[in-house]
């Protein structure tokens, strides 16, 4: 069988952002031990499948200037409240996930790196 393409689009680029998920946006995203590790500033859908993947987690920088995005899978969220999500895992693991270089890799294979790297299933689907 053929592997197909992954295409991500982000959420803001859409009009679906008044959908529940897009009320996450600007959401404080905390680790298990409830250490701040920054804010939701976009989400990532799998185009062709129409399923959320990743949460872009943006942090550092001043007053939104050079600030970092990490994505996790929307598998590793373990809470949503009203003041925020709170993911599985601890911020050293977040701070060590790969990043994102279209240079080096496409949307499947950093997808698939992610997702083995945050022990989640696969985002992949079957081949």
């Amino acid at each position: 069988m053929t592997s197909r393409t992954v295409t991500m689009i982000r959420l803001t680029e859409t009009g679906h952002r008044t959908a529940a998920p897009g009320r996450i946006l600007g959401c404080r995203v905390t680790d298990r031990d409830g250490n701040p590790l920054g804010t939701v500033d976009d989400l990532l859908v799998d185009a062709e499948a129409q399923r959320l993947r990743l949460i872009s987690v943006e942090h550092g920088g001043v007053v939104g200037f050079g600030a970092t995005p990490s994505f996790i899978p929307v598998e590793a969220v373990d809470e949503v409240t009203g003041e925020g999500i709170r993911i599985a895992l601890p911020s050293a693991q977040v701070a060590d996930a790969p990043l994102y270089d279209p240079t080096v890799m496409g949307p499947r294979e950093f997808c698939e790196t992610l997702y083995g790297y945050y022990g989640c299933e696969s985002a992949a689907p079957a081949r």
